[in-house]
């Protein structure tokens, strides 16, 4: 008995000897969990020791930052930054968009991958949302807390455990050691939102769909004298036969057990407006979980006894963070890729293969991401004790081989027009994609063929073959939507071929040079007083032209852009022949040659300012220099004459008022951008300024006016919502020189054709 009673003696004093430790409990409920930084906020402003902390999905994120030594102010800065928003959407940030790397703007409003080897399966995308920057950025600010903790999770500033679900065993995982960032991104991999990830060849998402409130592994791991709990999630009400998402969730979640298991403890349900999705509120949720657990300070006070001063946990948080090591990379390896194709991506990453710093890293990680051959990258940092760095293992994702896309544009107006391109990809020591594209439609039709071939040379270098075929056909009126307009009174086509070359200049910069060769076949009528019994006027052009364009890009849309800015200046020298036939108005019909040359030089500025804002400003700036000689009558002339067009709806009219040799052309754009930039009212007002207008003469020869007499001006207003598809617009435009000046138009799709001879 003596025996043991020392034995319970000894119990109860080691027992009361330990000093109270304190465990936090987060939830997952995206931006909803964003609550849980207000709670640790609140938390350490009362002195509450934290101890130990386990997250699921949006906790596990923000539980992760606590335990690496990243305060809840830090965090609470770091959530409203526009980095953290860009995450959020899925986007990259501005700065890091390689323009190079970007499409030429074409009408594509729908993309779909096709895996060639599975006999054309088609396969939809698995996540809204691209997790590329969130991916790298987590990988660089948790690399160094993880290497300190040398990859044991009880090692982290404060000791964590995060819980994801594996989807292929159908059971929770707990992650206690490895890599931090790879088991917060397997957490918080959100169905349809973010892609899952594969850890040790199991398919990884959100945590939250077997454990949403990870209390059990709090209790299970670390047996805290006191638990308290954040929790903003729920459990689904069952599944209804009409609703086939409350039918997915059903399948694919198990209920959680949002209570503790065992006294004391408490549980903290902050109540916040913002919703799941809404991260760009991040600043209420924060303010409401601080209110909320400030509610509950006196009951948590008086059940912790202890304290930790703020004082010391600053001095703890320096210490931890000045044993993380920088976070430089000595080793970047890659894989599912072949050998050839990491070759290529080695030469964009580190060509030179010396240490390089993740700052130093990352503009060059987005250029490999931008390439068109590459569908994802996930990044995972190493430490190498011996070397002082990180090893960096890039696992590459390849984009489907074959794509098909959609696009076009429907109108109110008869200019309607579908757009259909395949493009294949191959992917070797160089990058390559061969595409056809093809845009059908009475007003436009178009046929394309090209080749591009990025090069891994020290600059990003392309090249571009190039077959093109453009034709348009101006109506000799503009009616409704359903009535059929015969016959046209001016029809321009052309068909070239040549070859694009670019040089990448930073990442929104690019050195363009082309040469081609071209033929252009017009027909058209001098005036609107023909029946379909006469014969049009024929010009035939046979000409090749050599062109130089150097561009800054940075716009935010490829059409009806609110920020950002363009500007080009380009360089165009043309030279050929012309044959003009006359058609049956004409009383000479003696065909007519000519040889032609001259020089183009433009320069084009599109600009806007107040990018966060609700209210936006932007400008429009033009000029354009040619030596363009007379063509043999007045509407060939006019056909080869540069043409100012600013808006999308007069890209759809033939603008005879509009074209001049030489001009200088700008204007104004006030713009609202509301509900989260998705809709858009757009004001806009431009003045064109030819220096000597074209005028028509008595026998359709063309001539010029009195210098700076003349000067036309174009008005619009637009409703645009940016649909997921494309833009859906409203527009009511005013241009000056139509015969019925005042224009409106309901459109859905983009006004974008294929690239001209002279573009």
């Amino acid at each position: 008995m003596p025996r043991i009673l020392c034995v319970f003696l000894l119990f109860c004093t080691v027992a009361f000897a330990r000093a109270q430790r304190i465990g936090v409990v987060l939830s997952g409920g995206g931006a909803t969990a964003l609550t849980h930084i207000g709670v640790l906020k609140a938390l350490e402003e009362n002195d509450i020791p934290v101890d130990y902390i386990t997250g699921s999905s949006m906790g596990a994120l923000v539980g992760a930052l606590y335990a690496s030594g990243i305060s809840p102010a830090q965090m609470d800065s770091l959530f409203q930054t526009d980095r953290y928003q860009t995450m959020a959407r899925g986007g990259v940030e501005p700065e890091y968009t390689y323009y190079f790397k970007q499409d030429p703007p074409d009408a594509s409003m729908l993309t779909l991958g096709l895996n060639v080897d599975t006999a054309l399966q088609m396969s939809l995308p698995t996540n809204l949302r691209s997790p590329v920057l969130i991916d790298y950025e987590q990988m660089q600010a948790f690399a160094g807390a993880a290497a300190a903790a040398h990859y044991d999770m009880d090692h982290l500033f404060i000791p964590f455990r995060c819980v994801a679900s594996d989807i292929t065993a159908r059971k929770e995982v707990v992650f206690s050691k490895g890599n931090l960032a790879l088991a917060v991104r397997a957490s918080m991999s959100y169905p349809f939102y973010f892609k899952p990830i594969r850890i040790n060849g199991h398919l990884m998402m959100d945590g939250g769909m077997y454990n949403n409130f990870p209390a059990d592994v709090m209790y299970d791991a670390f047996l805290p004298d006191y638990i308290i709990g954040s929790n903003v999630a729920y459990n689904a009400p069952p599944p209804n036969e009409d609703d086939l998402m409350s039918q997915l969730k059903a399948i694919m979640t198990q209920p959680t057990n949002y209570v503790l298991p065992c006294d004391p403890g408490i549980i903290i349900e902050p109540r916040t407006q913002v919703s799941l999705f809404d991260f760009a509120n991040a600043k209420q949720a924060i303010a409401d979980g601080y209110a909320s657990t400030m509610e509950h300070m006196d009951e948590i006070l008086q059940a912790v006894h202890r304290r930790r001063s703020r004082e010391d946990l600053a001095r703890a948080r320096r210490e931890f963070l000045d044993r993380c090591p920088p976070v430089t990379f000595g080793d970047i390896r890659f894989d599912g890729v072949s050998a050839r194709q990491a070759l290529y991506c080695e030469r964009l990453l580190n060509k030179h293969n010396e240490p390089i710093s993740g700052e130093e890293l990352k503009p060059r990680y987005f250029r490999l991401f931008a390439d068109y051959n590459i569908g994802g990258l996930f990044p995972q940092a190493t430490y190498v004790p011996a070397r002082g760095n990180f090893n960096l293992d890039i696992n590459v994702k390849r984009e489907r081989a074959l794509e098909v896309q959609f696009g076009g544009l429907v109108s109110s107006r008869p200019v309607n027009t579908g757009m259909l391109a395949a493009r294949y990809l191959l992917f070797g020591r160089a990058s390559s994609r061969i595409e056809g594209r093809a845009y059908l439609g009475k007003f436009y039709t178009s046929g394309q063929f090209r080749w591009r071939t990025d090069l891994s040379s020290r600059r990003p270098v392309y090249i571009e073959p190039c077959v093109t075929l453009n034709r348009w056909d101006y109506f000799s009126g503009f009616t409704s939507f359903f009535q059929e307009v015969r016959p046209s009174y001016i029809v321009h086509k052309e068909v070239w071929g040549g070859a694009n070359a670019g040089m990448g200049m930073g990442n929104k910069g690019l050195l363009r040079v082309d040469a081609k060769y071209a033929q252009t076949r017009d027909n058209y009528y001098q005036n609107t007083s023909f029946t379909a019994r006469d014969t049009a006027d024929l010009t035939e052009f046979s000409l090749v032209t050599g062109g130089l364009v150097l561009e800054r890009n940075s716009l935010n849309r490829k059409q009806q852009a609110n920020s950002g800015e363009l500007l080009q200046f380009q360089l165009r020298y043309i030279a050929g022949d012309e044959n003009t036939t006359p058609g049956s108005q004409w009383t000479d019909r003696g065909r007519f040659t000519a040889r032609r040359g001259w020089v183009v030089l433009k320069a084009h500025l599109d600009k806007y300012f107040l990018p966060k804002g609700i209210f936006k400003f932007g400008v429009l700036a033009e000029g354009v220099y040619s030596t363009q000689p007379f063509f043999q009558n007045y509407t060939a002339t006019l056909l080869q004459t540069p043409v100012f067009q600013p808006t999308p709806e007069t890209k759809t009219y033939f603008l005879e008022h509009y074209r001049a040799p030489q001009y200088l052309a700008g204007g104004l754009r006030s713009i609202v951008a509301v509900a989260r930039n998705k809709f858009d009212l757009r004001m806009e007002g431009y003045v064109f300024q030819p220096y000597r207008t074209l005028e028509r003469e008595g026998d359709n020869l063309t001539s010029q006016g009195t210098a700076i007499s003349s000067r036309y001006f174009i008005g619009s207003g637009s409703l645009i919502y940016q649909s997921p598809l494309g833009p859906l617009w409203f527009n009511v435009s005013y241009i000056d020189g139509l015969r019925l000046p005042w224009v409106w138009s309901l459109n859905f799709g983009y006004a974008i054709f294929s690239q001209g001879a002279r573009e």
